[in-house]
């Protein structure tokens, strides 16, 4: 367990996390396998290379995500505001997303998932 004193333009850089709580006022980057169980909050971007099955991600410069939730359909929560973009390459089955406040939450297996609000602040997902 790690614990320091947040400072105005830190940012994290892991290979992994389990049952984590990660906060940064920069980016957050998971650069290996991912993440479970485990809550992000980052006043940048954040970006997994792996999968990130159940917990959350608040990310304020949007959300880049290689593979989001799991085939047994663990709650999995991904936000940012209304101006930025999520991309996952695969979200699974009941992961949920949220831009601003449109929320939408997958029922199916999902490839190559772009989120983001029109002018009209409805959602889109491409």
């Amino acid at each position: 367990m790690s614990e320091t004193q947040a400072e105005s333009d830190s940012y994290i850089q892991i290979e992994n996390a389990s049952t984590s709580r990660l906060y940064a006022s920069g980016n957050i980057f998971v650069l290996g396998s991912g993440c479970i169980n485990t809550t992000i909050h980052s006043g940048g971007r954040v970006k997994i290379k792996g999968t990130f099955r159940g917990g959350e991600v608040y990310a304020t410069l949007g959300a880049d995500i290689y593979r989001a939730g799991s085939d047994s359909g663990t709650p999995t929560f991904i936000e940012v505001p209304e101006d930025q973009i999520i991309c996952i390459k695969t979200a699974m089955k009941g992961t949920t997303i949220k831009v601003g406040s449109k929320t939408h939450t997958s029922k199916e297996t999902t490839r190559q998932f772009t989120a983001a609000l029109d002018k009209s602040g409805r959602l889109m997902l491409e």
